[in-house]
């Protein structure tokens, strides 16, 4: 474990809440911390140090209980946005429950010896996809080993604070930024290959940048227990990759794709659309869809 940069976390705790951002980072970490600056101290949590532009960073693998312990309570943080996560293609299963779960976990019991209020980011993939739309509270049935690390880590974080919020939330996506799955479309038609996307896998994407506003406020409130955060515009995988390939100027081609997941793999879960108006009410805000977002783009990347 390293530490650096706690008295830079710290300075000011008398007037203005303090915020521990896990997963720092990454894609969404990187716009919490953004945002939580605009509202206090921030200090950023990341598993390894990397290039990545984040304020007041703190070097801590989630997995190591004691290493856990010894940031949360040296830094005392007001509240901690639990974003740090082993996605599909980071790791394998064990690894998935060593970080998305035993993690969570670890970092639940540290906010409450220190009283820390805990805003973790879960997914919709924590249901099997025969059900949907799912409501806030909707019972997981994880049909894969993300989901089933993920469900594992929320019943962890409200075992420990019942207090606590667990966000779930769908694809997210910027238009500053690629987000991993279209760069990763990106870079094989750019290779050449051809890419696959699913036309019976339904999700609601949210603007990254409007999640991270969401978790921010959310830490503010006093809600527990799960909540779905997530666009308002259900779209098929299918639909949402070709939007975004077009948008970042990676046009339909011939080596774009239609599949269906259900001929691929019985552990992806199909119809995951969520309801979100909960949150929307609770936070005054709105969860725009992806049509809504790219249409008030004001400018277009450049693609050369």
């Amino acid at each position: 474990m390293r530490i650096s940069s706690i008295a830079a976390c710290t300075m000011g705790v008398m007037d203005r809440p303090v915020f521990l951002i896990t997963g720092a980072g990454g894609y969404l970490g990187r716009r919490l911390v953004s945002v939580a600056t605009t509202k206090g101290r921030v200090c950023s949590a990341v598993r390894r140090q990397s290039g990545s532009a984040v304020a007041n960073v703190v070097v801590v693998d989630i997995a190591d209980r004691d290493a856990v312990f010894a940031v949360v309570e040296r830094l005392k943080p007001t509240a901690i946005v639990h974003a740090a996560a082993v996605n599909p293609g980071q790791g394998g299963e064990v690894e998935m429950l060593q970080v998305n779960a035993d993690g969570s976990r670890h970092v639940a019991e540290a906010a409450v010896a220190v009283g820390a209020r805990v805003v973790a980011v879960s997914t919709d993939i924590v249901h099997d996809g025969r059900a949907g739309p799912y409501v806030d509270d909707a019972i997981p049935t994880p049909i894969n080993a993300y989901g089933r690390s993920k469900a594992a880590g929320e019943e962890a974080i409200l075992e420990v604070d019942p207090s606590a919020v667990v966000a779930r939330t769908s694809l997210m996506y910027g238009l500053d930024e690629m987000d991993r799955g279209t760069a990763a479309f990106a870079e094989r038609l750019n290779r050449g290959e051809a890419v696959s996307l699913f036309s019976d896998v339904l999700r609601n994407p949210v603007s990254v940048d409007v999640l991270a506003d969401a978790l921010i406020r959310l830490t503010f409130t006093d809600y527990a227990g799960p909540l779905n955060v997530a666009g308002h515009q259900a779209l098929s995988r299918e639909e949402f990759g070709r939007k975004m390939l077009s948008y970042w100027g990676f046009e339909s081609n011939d080596r774009i794709h239609s599949v269906r997941a259900s001929d691929v793999s019985e552990s992806i879960p199909t119809d995951l659309r969520l309801i979100s108006s909960r949150a929307e009410k609770l936070l005054g805000m709105t969860f725009p869809g992806v049509d809504d977002v790219l249409s008030n783009a004001q400018t277009r990347p450049n693609h050369e």
